[in-house]
């Protein structure tokens, strides 16, 4: 299992080598939605150097920076896709009170150098309901004749499914490593397939919306 471990963060180059193929036939939310895999293997990029030649103990700072910034970059693509239904303002309000909330966090409540539980708890919740809405437009629309060609489907589909389980998991995180550390452990790989499995269909996704784009 722990050579699994090492190859699954690697997914992410999935959708990172698709969105490159199919970016110039992409739309603007889809476009946000790229950005936001660009900043993830950025990040997971800059996990892995820290660890393998850099000697620092905690690495929590920069998932603190994550959560935050990778919050604007799918929050503006729901923005796109949600405009009948939720208004531009009300979205970049939530995005403004939420960059506000993680700087607030840090400086009064959770130290950068604790894990982000509590941004990371509410930054799934709020992507989770964004996502709840895009499946309630998309069923009231009825335009989607074949739910397996749209990218929408795929990609919402991997935002529900993803941060769902991040909910609980930052929301349950303390009592998870009060518990047990080989409970743990067997979380966090489940976890690490939950980040593989999100990514494969973000990468479908991706392609199916320049497929679109084309036709």
């Amino acid at each position: 299992m722990m050579g699994l471990n090492k190859l699954l963060w690697a997914f992410i180059f999935i959708p990172l080598v698709v969105g490159l193929i199919q970016f110039k036939k992409l739309t603007i939310s889809h476009r946000f939605l790229y950005g936001f895999i660009i900043l993830g293997a950025i990040s997971e990029i800059t996990n892995k150097t820290i660890k393998e030649f850099i000697v620092i103990k905690n690495n929590m700072p920069l998932g603190h920076l994550y959560i935050s910034i990778s919050f604007i970059f799918l929050a503006l693509f729901y923005m796109h896709e949600l405009k009948g239904l939720i208004n531009k303002k009300i979205i970049l309000a939530i995005i403004i009170l939420f960059e506000l909330f993680c700087l607030t966090n840090v400086i009064l409540f959770q130290s950068y150098l604790s894990y982000p539980s509590v941004p990371g708890a509410l930054s799934a919740l709020i992507l989770v309901t964004f996502a709840v809405f895009l499946f309630a437009s998309i069923l009231r629309e009825g335009k989607i004749k074949k739910l397996s060609d749209s990218s929408l489907i795929w990609i919402n589909s991997a935002v529900l499914l993803y941060f769902s389980g991040n909910f609980f998991f930052y929301t349950l995180y303390n009592f998870i490593l009060n518990y047990s550390s080989e409970f743990l452990f067997r979380v966090l790989d489940f976890f690490r397939i939950l980040n593989a499995v999100f990514y494969i269909l973000i990468a479908i996704g991706l392609w199916k919306a320049g497929q679109q784009k084309q036709t």
